[in-house]
């Protein structure tokens, strides 16, 4: 059983310290320098793991604004575009259809990504991933989906962190995830 306890950098700067510090104190002096190499290979491990996170943030704002979801790459997440619900993600906690059943999904993520576009990424209990892109638009308390062969309208509120959606087939309640999730 392999069990690992850091990463290449931490345990390589370990064994520096060691064996500098054995050759500097003897055995004390070699533990004292493990402790102090794996403080130092640690932070390089920090540093690199937050270069990597921005990187790949830097990455994915790249691909939004080159993506084909609005016609006008500038309206993604612009303040003088946008309603209420623009550049916000929200995860399903509870969804009711019509026939008082619960579909059999393990996740369901609603991303409104411009003033006029949203992604809804539907994660099955069996390992299936289905991904629908659609318009939206707010009209008042009602959110307008149009997708190639449908239009729904739901009712909707919004209380902190929380929203509602209720239409004559379906209600559900959402969450909203906290940018970076």
């Amino acid at each position: 059983m392999h069990t690992n306890c850091g990463s290449t950098k931490t345990s390589q700067a370990a064994s520096t310290g060691a064996l500098v510090g054995g050759l500097v104190d003897g055995w004390g002096g070699a533990a004292t320098g493990a402790l102090i190499g794996a403080g130092v290979g640690l932070m390089a491990d920090t540093a690199d793991d937050q270069k990597k996170q921005q990187e790949q943030k830097d990455r994915e704002l790249a691909l939004l604004e080159k993506s084909t979801i609005s016609s006008n790459t500038n309206t993604a997440y612009s303040p003088d575009n946008s309603n209420l619900l623009t550049g916000s993600t929200w995860r399903v906690i509870s969804l009711v259809d019509e026939t008082n059943k619960t579909p059999e999904f393990a996740s369901i993520i609603l991303t409104f990504q411009t003033n006029t576009r949203a992604t809804t990424l539907i994660l099955w209990k069996d390992g299936r991933s289905e991904t629908y892109g659609e318009s939206y638009s707010v009209v008042s308390d009602v959110l307008v989906f149009t997708g190639k062969d449908y239009v729904t309208n739901t009712k909707y509120s919004v209380n902190n962190k929380q929203m509602i959606l209720v239409s004559p087939n379906m209600r559900m309640v959402l969450e909203e995830v906290e940018e970076g999730i």
